[in-house]
């Protein structure tokens, strides 16, 4: 045998010893592929997170401009009015729907209106997580104020308060102004809530459920609050109607105690 033999054939089983099996990049490529996956999950995690304090915000901005308005006003709360025309004295104005109307689409509806000049980013009108479009172009507006407050609102169900002054708003911080109303069922700026309970109970628009099957709210003392709901008929994949049934609805009876109290 030659000197070197010996040394030259240990350093190929040392080489060979040393390298990767199938198996082992195998292993390798599934560990980082499970990697890249939580990467992945984490950021869309983020992302969603982010959108719903964006919403948020835009809820408190709202909010505060609603303020601002009563403050110049002696008290007296923005217009409220269900009102389908395109041109009307309200906190906003228009008519969503998917039939191709302009008002999804035309700035302004909000920026003529009465809540646009304290705050002038029509951008807070719209959640970012709210895709709805028509013609190929996002509606411009996402949210909807509680048809139980505001100058001109009619309430809807009997018996209970409408509030058209801030005066006659008992508990500011229980009491939501601004809600996420679900893309089939916004059109006017008007949400009403039925009051009825027990088996009458019926939810007549429906709110969003953009972030985590929850919407975000506005409340009368400038605050915006997170809400997951609970029951899979508070806010559907899509609407078949309005003025639904809804008994023991635990999320429904959440929205009517914040919403108005008994005269």
């Amino acid at each position: 045998m030659k000197p070197g033999c010996f040394t030259f054939r240990a350093h190929r089983r040392q080489k060979s010893a040393a390298g990767f099996s199938f198996a082992d990049l195998l292993t390798v490529l599934g560990v980082l592929a499970l990697l890249v996956l939580l990467q992945i999950s984490a950021f869309a995690h983020n992302k969603g997170n982010s959108h719903r304090a964006v919403c948020a915000d835009n809820l408190r901005r709202l909010a505060l401009s609603w303020l601002m308005y009563a403050d110049d006003n002696r008290g007296r709360l923005a217009p409220n009015r269900s009102d389908a025309f395109p041109v009307t004295n309200n906190w906003v104005a228009g008519w969503l729907d998917f039939s191709g109307g302009t008002d999804n689409t035309n700035l302004a509806t909000i920026t003529q209106a009465r809540l646009y000049p304290y705050n002038k980013a029509a951008q807070i009108y719209r959640c970012p997580d709210d895709l709805s479009a028509v013609r190929g172009q996002l509606r411009i507006r996402s949210y909807s104020m509680n048809g139980y407050v505001g100058d001109g609102a009619l309430g809807w169900t009997s018996g209970f308060q409408v509030m058209a002054n801030r005066s006659q708003i008992r508990q500011p911080d229980q009491t939501f102004v601004f809600i996420e109303e679900h893309a089939d069922s916004i059109n006017d700026g008007f949400f009403i809530v039925d009051m009825s309970s027990g088996p009458a109970a019926r939810i007549v628009d429906f709110p969003a459920a953009y972030h985590y099957y929850g919407a975000n709210l506005g409340f009368a003392d400038g605050s915006a609050e997170f809400r997951q709901w609970l029951d899979s008929r508070t806010s559907p994949i899509r609407l078949a109607a309005f003025g639904v049934s809804s008994p023991n609805n635990s999320d429904l009876a959440w929205l009517q105690s914040i919403s108005t109290y008994r005269q």
